[in-house]
């Protein structure tokens, strides 16, 4: 099968078309002829480069976590309740099952979990080999491509809403919302009937991001007057929830300035490195909380793609490349262009 891979960490120009041997499917195991395949600018991009702080495969390897494509096969002595041929969106994350961790029900904090694309083979090939249970049927309102770029993010968000408590009509501040995170974060809390706000420190995204129909006003991080914007908009209520997944200094000031009494920060990244001063005085004097997740859980992943069904959720796909270009795409994510998910097309279904 062609492949992009890499035989050394560095710049986008490493990524490398090539021949690869064709995977084939062990027991418990489904055969994924790959659609299409999001490019994370972490699991992805820093991955590429070189500066994941987590285990990776031994290279060469082949990148791509979030993707969909065709069921085609089963491993010997395999049963699955999703006929061959049918379009499918792949969970990437796949815990060991046996930790306490795993074995006490909480799966998405597993300390051991293979993550495809980078503790396994990825997506940025014509074929891939996941576990049964990490496909499911892709919604006649989705395309496979708009799957793969929600496929990861959409139950991530629908987990950030559940670990908030977040209810209709409350109000919520997305930082760095033309992030993938932030705009499906923002997509899905509007699903959910919350009132929503984002940030951003390039105002010339500003039209494309109110183009979205998600955000009712975004506001310049960068300003001096970011958090009276924040206290305008809320009444001086302040936001019920806010999601950071960016651990920079000068917006966690914000963030938690913004924060609500009885509010809640969920985190689901630290791009900036995460080392950041919190006032625990503050914290528990207004009965606030800090969430950190990483994952989603089941629960999360059936809802978010009942959501998807009942056409409440706006995908939002930044571009799209074919697999030869998947460099283009990267570079697009280093350069900060993107608004949502660049997204590499792989093979036609």
């Amino acid at each position: 099968m062609k492949a992009m891979i890499i035989r050394e960490h560095g710049g986008p120009d490493v990524l490398e078309m090539a021949e690869m041997p064709d995977p084939e499917p062990g027991p418990g195991q489904a055969l994924i002829r790959v659609a299409a395949v999001s490019v994370n600018s972490y699991l992805d991009v820093v991955n590429r480069a070189g500066g994941m702080h987590y285990r990776t495969a031994p290279l060469p390897s082949i990148l791509g976590s979030e993707h969909s494509g065709e069921l085609v096969g089963l491993g010997p002595d395999t049963e699955c309740d999703i006929p061959l041929g049918s379009q499918v969106v792949v969970v990437n994350a796949i815990p060991c099952g046996h930790c306490p961790l795993c074995t006490s029900g909480r799966v998405t904090a597993c300390p051991n979990v293979d993550i495809i694309g980078v503790t396994l083979p990825g997506a940025y090939a014509e074929y891939t080999v996941v576990p049964v249970g990490n496909i499911r049927v892709v919604p006649p309102q989705a395309t496979v491509v708009e799957a793969a770029g929600m496929n990861v993010l959409g139950p991530l968000a629908v987990q950030q809403m559940m670990e908030a408590h977040a209810t209709p009509g409350r109000f919520m501040l997305v930082q760095a919302a033309s992030s993938p995170t932030g705009a499906m974060a923002g997509a899905v809390a509007k699903a959910y009937g919350m009132r929503v706000i984002g940030t951003t420190r390039s105002p010339t995204k500003t039209p494309a991001l109110n183009d979205l129909g998600i955000f009712e006003h975004i506001i310049d991080s960068t300003s001096p007057d970011a958090l009276q914007h924040v206290q305008d908009f809320s009444g001086g209520h302040g936001m019920d929830v806010v999601i950071d997944n960016i651990g920079e200094p000068t917006l966690w000031e914000l963030t938690m300035a913004a924060l609500a009494p009885g509010g809640a920060v969920v985190c689901s990244g630290a791009k900036f490195g995460g080392n950041l001063v919190v006032d625990m005085r503050r914290v528990y004097q207004l009965g606030q909380r800090i969430i950190g997740m990483r994952a989603s859980s089941q629960e999360a992943r059936d809802t978010f793609w009942g959501m998807v069904a009942d056409s409440l959720i706006t995908p939002v796909i930044d571009s799209t490349y074919p697999l030869e270009r998947v460099a283009e795409a990267h570079r697009r994510i280093e350069s900060g262009e993107n608004i949502g998910r660049p997204v590499i097309t792989v093979s036609t279904i």
